[in-house]
Formats: structure tokens, sequence, C-alpha cells
């Protein structure tokens, strides 16, 4: 793999001048509160500067100038396409795209120095602070494209491989290098920044929130140290993944690679060691409850399985070709689920339900009818009693107002495929829509929208694209739900202190247990919370958290007394 440099012209009368003092006034004049026309002014600079032929020592100093505005209105285009709608279009779609582009602009400015100064005998260290930076900017590039669920650009992984290999060629792989940009941040070795990235493409971004991904990758600065990068001679059965540094493809498990044959642009990943600071960071999660710059737990314990030996897929993925209709958000499926009646039926004992509903996943397990045991709680869905679903929803949530979804709240989604963990959708990509990864989200077949065949699950990762649409992975949660409202038992049970929640019942047949599906915040395990139900309220204590995604949170529970 070579780094290609475009074919360099010497600069005319009227062209952008790259003297250090003309750049810095340059610079100085910048309108950086106009981010549009600063975005204008500084691509045209750079696509001048990265076409002139120049000393090496004029580029790599104009190079240094323009890092920190570059980074500053950076950061301003991303307040204005991160947290939008998906798969971003329009204005959204036009900064996203704009701040990808100014980062390949410094990256190839930084690649064409390090490919200039690979044709001299002594390169010095302005070759290592090229490689680094190109490997910054590249990654900046892909950190955007995991952001907004995108596939990212071509040749982005071909030049991070090829300058990687430069580095090794000059024995740079292991040179300290400090960033000007972050300068709070602790000096990193050129092979710890190309391990940062390739851990984070491994991480399984597309299963992250914004937010996560680059949380994850800051954490990968102290991180990195602990993986190592080791050639055909140093493989080891320890090591789970490859990398081909002639190709423009990411690390990838060794088990789906063809390893018959080895050579000198073959890479082995050892990640064995990286439970060390996951764990760390675990321990400082659980033992505080400030956790400002951490990911959620849940989201750390999926770290150490993305590090590790490749999963192996539960159940078989099946074709599909039909539409469901999908509601996300907590409070929305509340109004779906509180205000119709639940498909069950009330056993002869009275102390169980048992879910009969053909249209939920074909897994084994539910092949039969499932009894579903929730003991006390029995009697919370509306309908039973010969009233109307609005009349018994008043009653069990006394001062509700009575709503049922809006139409335009419910989107129509194409079914790619199915399994009994959950579905593969594909929403057209000429409409958005506000979904995130780890929102609670609610799927019917029943296109009259009744509300009989709401089945909850949660969103596991997005893909975009401009072609295909948006792409979502669902994991079904349960077959059934009831709607439930919950407080804080330390707070005046009021109606304006409820919040909305589910009961997710006990599924005997594959040893799961009764939890609520309740906000993020305020609950937490240990607490002891009034459930509002037709027959009253019920006291009980949240045993243990299962999950926080940031949208809602999961708990096993007891009745009080059984606490």
């Amino acid at each position: 793999m070579e780094l290609l440099i475009p074919e360099l012209r010497k600069p005319g009368k009227g062209t952008f001048k790259t003297d250090a003092r003309d750049v810095r006034q340059w610079i100085e004049e910048l309108p950086l509160t106009n981010i549009d026309k600063t975005v204008t002014l500084l691509e045209g600079a750079l696509d001048e500067i990265n076409s002139y032929i120049m000393p090496e020592t004029e580029r790599f100093e104009t190079l240094e100038l323009f890092a920190r505005p570059v980074a500053h209105i950076n950061d301003s285009l991303k307040k204005k396409y991160l947290g939008r709608p998906i798969p971003v279009k329009g204005s959204t779609l036009v900064h996203a795209e704009k701040s990808i582009d100014l980062c390949l602009r410094m990256a190839s400015g930084y690649r064409i120095l390090a490919a200039l100064l690979d044709r001299k005998k002594d390169a010095g260290p302005q070759m290592a602070t090229a490689i680094h930076r190109a490997i910054r900017h590249y990654s900046e590039i892909l950190i955007s494209n995991y952001q907004t669920y995108t596939r990212h650009p071509a040749g982005i992984w071909g030049d991070l491989n090829a300058l990687y290999i430069l580095a090794e060629k000059h024995g740079l792989a292991a040179q300290v290098i400090a960033d000007i940009v972050t300068p709070q941040a602790a000096p990193v070795t050129i092979e710890d920044a190309f391990k940062q990235i390739l851990l984070l493409s491994l991480a399984c971004p597309y299963r992250m929130r914004q937010n996560e991904i680059r949380q994850v990758y800051d954490l990968l600065t102290g991180w990195a140290p602990y993986s190592k990068l080791l050639d055909s001679g140093d493989e080891d059965a320890s090591d789970y993944f490859t990398c081909r540094l002639d190709s423009d493809e990411p690390p990838a498990y060794k088990a789906l690679q063809q390893m018959d044959r080895t050579d000198s642009y073959c890479r082995f990943l050892s990640t064995a060691d990286m439970a060390t600071p996951v764990n760390a960071t675990l321990s400082e999660h659980r033992s505080s409850r400030q956790h400002i710059g951490l990911p959620e737990e849940k989201t750390l314990q999926r770290l150490l399985m993305s590090w590790g030996v490749m999963p192996k897929r539960r159940f078989t993925r099946h074709r599909r070709d039909d539409e469901v209709q999908l509601l996300h958000g907590l409070d929305n499926i509340h109004e779906a689920i509180a205000g119709v009646a639940n498909p069950t039926e009330t056993a002869d004992d009275g102390e169980v339900t048992t879910i009969r509903d053909s249209a939920y996943l074909s897994d084994p397990t539910f092949e039969q009818s499932t009894v579903v045991n929730i003991d006390w709680l029995t009697g919370i869905s509306a309908g039973g009693n010969g009233q109307s679903a609005d009349e018994e929803r008043a009653k069990t949530f006394p001062g509700s107002t009575i709503r049922t979804p809006e139409k335009s709240s419910v989107e129509t989604w194409k079914v790619q495929d199915i399994s009994a963990g959950g579905y593969s959708l594909l929403r057209d990509s000429e409409n958005s829509s506000s979904a995130q990864v780890g929102e609670l989200v609610a799927i019917s077949t029943d296109s009259e929208e009744d509300g009989n065949s709401w089945h909850l699950g949660v969103i596991r990762w997005m893909k975009s694209t401009r072609q295909g649409g948006l792409e979502l992975g669902i994991e079904m949660l349960a077959p059934g739900a009831r709607a439930i409202q919950a407080a804080i038992c330390n707070e005046k049970s009021s109606i304006e202190n409820r919040m909305n929640g589910f009961l997710l019942p006990e599924i005997r047949a594959i040893g799961q247990p009764a939890t609520l599906l309740l906000p993020s915040l305020p609950f937490r395990a240990g607490c002891t919370t009034t459930l509002q139900q037709d027959t009253g309220e019920k006291r009980i204590k949240l045993t243990q958290q299962l999950e926080n995604t940031g949208c809602f949170a999961q708990f096993l529970f007891a009745a009080e007394k059984d606490a």
C-alpha cells in the first residue's frame, strides 16, 4: 500500500500565501462566528495548500496553524447535526458532510507531507507528527460516520493502514506525539493512536448512542496500550482479530478470515488484556453516582464481549417482505398499551395470565401458550370488566388524560428479516426518524393498530445509507406488557409525580423473571416504589437494575414485605 499524492504545482500570482506569518494573519481574520463562511474559506485554502509545491517545513507549519480553527469549526458543526433525526438530510446532512470534508482535507494535507518526507533519507520528527495527525483526522471522519450511522467513505481504511506501514518502515510506531488540538490529553504513540480507532471499529459503534461513541473513543486513549498489535511471527491463541495493512478494510474477527497464509502485511490484534481497564472503569462506575464522561454500565459490559471471541448467533434469521407499525419512546408506547385491552386471558385461579399471541416471533419456546405469573399484579389490564378501554384506563390511572397514539407518531417500517430474537427493519430514505439506539419501541403487525399486537423491544443498532434509508436492529423483550404508573415512595404519590412504565411478565419456559421498565431517572435499585393499579396502590422494592440504556431502565422487583 502506498500513500498516493495528487500532482502538485507551483503557486501562482494571487494564490493563497503559505508563509507562516501570512497564514497566522489570515487565520486571525477568519469570521469564526459565521460558520458557513469560515468553512468555505478553510476548504478553499486547504484545497490550494494540498495542490502546491512547497518546502516540507513550510507545509508542516501551515497545517499545524490550521489545526485549531478546523477543530473549533468542527465542534460547531457537530452541534448542528448530532442529536437530529436519522437519517440526516437537508441542512443537517450538509453540516455533517462539511465536518467530514474538513477533516478529510486536513488528513490529506498531512498524508501528502508524510509521503513527501518518505522520499527523503532523514525524515526527522516531522514525519512522526504528520503520520499521527493524519491518523487522528481520519479517525474523526470515522467517528462522524459512526455518529450519523452512515458508511465511511472508500479509501479511509486504506490510508490509515498505509500510514501505519509507513510508521513501522521508519521505526516511528513507538514515537510519542502530543496533540496540539487537545493539549490536556496525554501524549500517545502512533501505534496507540492507530489501535485506538481499530478498537473503536471493533466495539460495534453502530450499537451505541451518539455520545457513547465519543466517550468510548476518549476512554480508548488510555485503554489502547493494553492491546497488542503483533506480526505473523508473534501470533498466539489469544489473538481474536486480524488487520490486513494492504487493504482498504477495517480489522475483523480472525475466525472470518482465510488464515492459510500470512505475510508482512498481516497483523494480529490481541485484546486479551483489555478486560483490565474496562473492569477498572466498571468499578468506578458502580462506586460513584457521577458518571460524567462514562458510558452506561451495559455499554461497558458489551465492550468486553465485542473485544472477545466472536459470538455465535442464537437464532436463525429468516427473510421477510412485509410491513410493521412502530412506536418509539416510553410515553408514546404507554398511551398505546394503557388505552386498549391487553391480549390476555385470566386463568381460573386468578393468579396467572396466559398469553396466546400467534403474531409474536416464532421462538420455539413460544410455540405453546406461555404461562405468565404476575401474582398480585393480575388485573392491571384494561377492558376486562365489560367496560370500554377508555373507561378502564381512567379507573386504572385516575386523573390521567385518555389518549391513543396519533397517526403521525406511528411509523411504518419494512421488515428485512426476522428471528426469534428480533427484527431487522428498514425505513425509506425519504423519511427521517427520531428513534435512537437504546430507545424502547413497540412493534405491531396489525394494520388496524388497535393495540392488540404491540410487542416491546429495544433498538440495539442503527445504520443509514443514502440509497437504502435507515436500518434498525430490534431486540424483542417480551411477548406482552402491562402499562403501569410508578412513583418513588419518598415523594408524594400524586398524579404529577407518577411516571409511566411497563410490567414485563415472567416467562417460565425460558427462565425470564417478571421485570419493570421505568424511566432512567429517578428510579434506582434499592428504592421503594409505589405502583398504581386498578385495585389501588402497591408498594414494591426495586431489587436489581438489569439495564439502563439512557432511555429507560429495567429492574427486578419484589413486594415490599418480601424484599
